[in-house]
């Protein structure tokens, strides 16, 4: 499922300074930051959006993207710094066993099948290597915020742990974040259902007041900071680190 053009355009204005794409990153780095010293790796994020998570993952290797949205490449273009190709998550043209490290950020919610997406993620990454994907947790907290973003559901800890053995992954790492802000998140999920139409998931990732934005941003140093030794239990996301057995 596509998001709506205008979503691409937001997210292309916000994600390298809004908190919420700045703390995801720093709870990925965290959990990244036990493996094998990175530098190396042939990386691939599948479902890049407009690109904003290249700069990160250059930091681990050789990135390139795909994602199934014309509008998303077309930004990703206009970045100019990474190999990227229109591509659906079931059917993409790489070679089995082609990657060292391969991210999925928020995209299996908006997938009809989860399953085959993640069984089509785990052929492309090679034995014994990994998979890093973020989903949004708590069915109970699916609203109308949910809808405007185009996702269909939201996960248990359990059904992740589930849709990964039967892919062929072993779990790593399980972890919720967005746990020290989560009150907030649901401001927000809450002030974006009540927007109307397509501005609503604009609406939904504006920050309250400016100066929010370096609060919040600091709240998410510290979860990260947390995430790296122990796995949480509630929050609004979940991000899985899994090895392909």
């Amino acid at each position: 499922m596509k998001l709506d053009k205008t979503a691409y355009s937001s997210i292309y204005e916000r994600e390298d300074e809004h908190w919420w794409f700045l703390g995801r990153r720093r709870v990925l780095a965290a959990l990244l930051a036990n493996l094998d010293p990175p530098g190396d790796w042939r990386v691939l994020d599948v479902g890049c959006g407009t690109g904003g998570n290249f700069s990160f993952l250059d930091a681990y290797g050789r990135v390139e993207g795909c994602d199934y949205s014309e509008e998303a490449i077309r930004f990703c273009l206009l970045r100019g710094t990474h190999t990227v190709r229109e591509a659906s998550i079931y059917d993409l043209p790489y070679e089995d066993a082609s990657f060292d490290l391969v991210t999925c950020l928020d995209v299996i919610e908006h997938l009809r099948f989860d399953l085959p997406a993640f069984r089509e993620l785990n052929r492309v990454v090679k034995k014994g290597s990994y998979l890093l994907a973020t989903l949004p947790s708590g069915p109970h907290l699916y609203n109308d915020f949910d809808c405007l973003a185009g996702h269909l559901r939201r996960y248990t800890r359990e059904e992740i742990k589930m849709l990964l053995a039967e892919s062929g992954f072993e779990p790593i790492r399980l972890t919720c974040y967005t746990t020290l802000v989560h009150p907030l998140i649901r401001y927000y999920m809450w002030r974006g259902s009540i927007s109307s139409g397509r501005n609503g998931y604009t609406q939904g990732m504006q920050t309250v007041i400016p100066s929010s934005n370096r609060v919040l941003k600091w709240a998410q140093d510290l979860e990260a900071r947390i995430v790296s030794r122990w796995d949480l239990h509630r929050g609004s996301s979940v991000v899985a680190l899994a090895k392909k057995r």
